[in-house]
């Protein structure tokens, strides 16, 4: 998928090393986590390939790797908890972290047929609540003490966007795999030969078995 800052593409096996170096004691990880946590890249690879978490690598036009977003299934089918990050601080602020997020919802929604996105974003982290907001998801709730950061308990913001939501906004038509054109030419010319089909091939056949029962 390609937007207009950013392209997602799955995992491949030279990403966990980065992985690891996003998910070290820093600013960053504080963002993508709510934690400080060390781990090893085996130990990230294990932890991507066995938990129910499915991720995508960001990367800009020139194919350089810069973050991830990642979509986890909830309970009930067709709802997920989105996250992600840009790993490189000097690239915040300039909508390519947005622009991943708006990639997998458009994923999600126009080709997974999900019902619900859902986030839970700590209220230290101030760039994800101004995208919440800009975005217009809709407010659920509070989880109070919900992150230990920097010594501290913080709050955090439950939030999600139904389908019907995103789809008020016409902005949000993702581009369709197969033009909408080719489908409804599909679909004309299917009609047209059922059609055909039907006046030179089963209604004569109808007729002529009633007058066959007529004749019994």
């Amino acid at each position: 998928m390609k937007g207009n800052f950013v392209k997602l593409r799955p995992l491949e096996e030279e990403d966990y090393a980065l992985f690891s170096q996003w998910v070290v004691p820093s600013k960053t990880s504080a963002l993508a986590r709510g934690s400080q946590d060390f781990a090893t890249t085996e130990e990230v690879k294990q932890d991507i390939k066995h938990g129910n978490t499915r991720y995508a690598m960001v990367l800009t036009h020139e194919d350089k790797k810069i973050g991830f977003v990642s979509w986890q299934p909830q309970k009930y089918e067709g709802s997920y908890l989105l996250g992600g990050v840009i790993g490189d601080p000097d690239l915040w602020d300039s909508g390519y972290g947005a622009e991943a997020s708006i990639l997998i919802m458009d994923y999600l929604f126009h080709f997974k047929n999900a019902h619900k996105v859902q986030f839970i974003n700590g209220l230290h982290n101030l760039r994800s609540v101004r995208f919440l907001l800009k975005n217009k998801v809709v407010i659920e709730g509070i989880l109070r003490d919900y992150f230990f950061l920097d010594g501290e308990y913080h709050d955090a913001i439950v939030s999600s966007i139904l389908r019907d939501e995103y789809y008020q906004d016409e902005q949000n038509m993702p581009e369709d795999s197969i033009p909408r054109e080719e489908k409804q030419k599909i679909r004309e010319e299917l009609y047209e030969y059922m059609n055909g089909y039907w006046l030179k091939n089963t209604f004569p056949d109808l007729v002529t078995k009633g007058e066959l029962h007529e004749v019994e």
